[in-house]
């Protein structure tokens, strides 16, 4: 047992740099790859930036919603529905404090529906007045 802790954190530091070493090897020759492509002199303009961008790691703009917008969008769906649900179950089966919980149930669902869009039209407000200066 004791040869077990101590050749445990052993194991996973040679197994972690030779995760390490891997990824550095084709982060190599990948860069190198980038750097012959661009000294071709055959490659227009748009694919050379393309490669250059990709060599420094810059990354494209996002054209779609970030995954985090996403994710609080499909969990305002989900919360809306769900105090709707609530709501009515609340009227039909007369259980008299599930209605108002379902109403503010919903209200939140709503206010996380509405977020993203909200923050994207501010942000294209922003950048339509920055845009005037």
């Amino acid at each position: 047992m004791e040869l077990a802790f101590l050749l445990a954190p052993i194991f996973a530091f040679v197994l972690l740099r030779g995760i390490v070493e891997h990824r550095a090897k084709e982060r190599a020759e990948r860069r190198r790859a980038f750097e012959q492509a661009l000294t071709d002199p055959r490659i227009d303009r748009a694919t050379m930036q393309l490669l250059a961008q990709a060599l420094v790691g810059a990354r494209l703009p996002r054209q779609g919603p970030s995954r985090s917008m996403a994710a609080l969008l499909a969990v305002g769906w989900l919360t809306l529905f769900s105090g709707l649900g609530v709501l009515a179950l609340g009227l039909i089966a007369r259980i008299s404090e599930a209605p108002a919980a379902g109403a503010l149930t919903a209200l939140v669902g709503f206010g996380l529906v509405t977020y993203p869009f909200a923050l994207r039209e501010l942000e294209a407000r922003h950048k339509a007045g920055q845009g005037a200066e």
